[in-house]
């Protein structure tokens, strides 16, 4: 056994989503030995915090390092920050609780049918888990693309300035293209093609 990638996806997605295919798919053709671990994350912060921490105490003997996209940005940075391992991470919610009272209500997830009520105390919970200084910038990488419709890029380009950083202009908020940073983002956890 290689090690493990933990894959954590975004709000309403699902480890059935494009990007999180396509990195089971490339782990298997480059890296098979591997362990690419991809939990279901619930809509409820706090539950998908609670399932992400779950998931990593059952890979951090081994773990290689994190990826996560937009909400599972935000919860990568939390695991990368408490374990100190490398986290790349695809066009992360820095602030989520600025963003979450527009999401305020009923909700199904459309990967899962889980359905689910946003709160006004979920959006408290996650201001108090917002990271507002790395300890260790030099562990994550960091894809943005400008024209994000979903999330304002600059709050990432300004909490991760000092982490490998790569802003592609234009593109939106899934990120086109994904599968092309796939080796870089290899090469970055320490994993190069056999």
């Amino acid at each position: 056994m290689a090690g493990s990638i933990l894959y954590l996806h975004g709000f309403l997605s699902s480890p059935k989503s494009s990007k999180a295919c396509e990195t089971f798919e490339y782990l298997q053709q480059y890296h098979p030995k591997v362990r690419f671990v991809a939990p279901q994350l619930s809509g409820i912060p706090a539950k998908a915090w609670q399932q992400a921490q779950e998931a990593m105490s059952g890979v951090k003997e081994d773990v290689i390092g994190i990826m996560g996209s937009s909400m599972g940005g935000f919860l990568a940075t939390l695991l990368a920050e408490r374990y100190q391992c490398k986290a790349s991470i695809i066009n992360p919610a820095v602030a989520p609780h600025i963003l979450f009272p527009d999401y305020l209500g009923h909700h199904v997830n459309p990967y899962t049918q889980e359905s689910f009520e946003l709160t006004a105390e979920d959006i408290r919970l996650v201001e108090k888990l917002v990271v507002n200084q790395l300890v260790q910038p030099q562990n994550y990488q960091v894809f943005l693309q400008t024209a994000d419709e979903v999330l304002d890029y600059r709050l990432a380009q300004v909490l991760y300035a000092q982490s490998n950083l790569h802003v592609v202009q234009g593109g939106d908020h899934a990120y086109q293209n994904f599968a092309s940073e796939l080796p870089k983002i290899m090469r970055f956890m320490g994993l190069t093609k056999s």
